[in-house]
């Protein structure tokens, strides 16, 4: 193919539809990306370029927030977010009890600079209650993937021209271009040829 199995070929911007969805022209047709999944899958791939730059022991880039983010938790919630203090330190939050169910939030990482920081810890807590998996079980990627699908933009929100080839043009630099961290699909791929069987053209150009 154009661009192997798991790539896309170079995609030339036609727009964004519903404040949802890009549509672009490739040399094979038309492509659909859904910009939630499109914009999880950059900020993965950014996320785990940096862990891999830090090494294994190594601590993603951190914020500092001029303001710390006090976080009231359930009670059920405080022996799993400790045990796992380490862990999201690693990648960028700096976190510790404040007494009783209270957390600060001290830090949080660069790539997630415009994200409530009480709401990222709250969507890491909640997320794993959801999955009833141990968070000791869960592997650093796997946090990161939970934080991406939160901290990427939403289905309904306007993109500028310049935020939406911005993120055409990082989503076919990466590795997996056609699906989210979660094995969602990116995009919808209509080839010449079924454009013209649905327009009766029956391969005549």
């Amino acid at each position: 193919t154009l661009a192997g199995k798991m790539g896309v070929p170079l995609l030339r911007l036609v727009g964004q539809v519903a404040s949802t969805y890009l549509v672009a022209e490739g040399p094979d047709g038309l492509y659909l990306i859904d910009q939630h999944a499109a914009h999880e899958r950059v900020l993965f791939e950014r996320f785990m370029a940096q862990r891999q730059a830090a090494g294994a022991e190594g601590m993603l880039p951190a914020q500092i927030l001029l303001q710390p983010a006090a976080v009231d938790l359930p009670a059920a919630s405080l022996r799993l977010l400790e045990s796992q203090l380490p862990v999201l330190n690693r990648l960028g939050f700096q976190v510790e009890p404040f007494g009783g169910t209270t957390f600060l939030v001290r830090a949080i990482p660069v790539l997630l600079s415009g994200m409530d920081p009480a709401a990222a810890l709250r969507v890491l807590v909640e997320d794993f209650e959801e999955d009833e998996t141990p968070l000791q079980a869960e592997v650093e990627s796997r946090v990161i993937a939970r934080v991406c699908k939160r901290a990427a933009v939403k289905a309904g929100q306007t993109l500028s021209p310049e935020e939406q080839r911005s993120l055409l043009t990082e989503l076919e630099a990466s590795s997996s271009p056609r699906t989210c961290p979660h094995g969602r699909p990116t995009m919808i791929h209509l080839a010449v040829d079924v454009l013209e069987r649905q327009f009766g053209r029956k391969g005549a150009r």
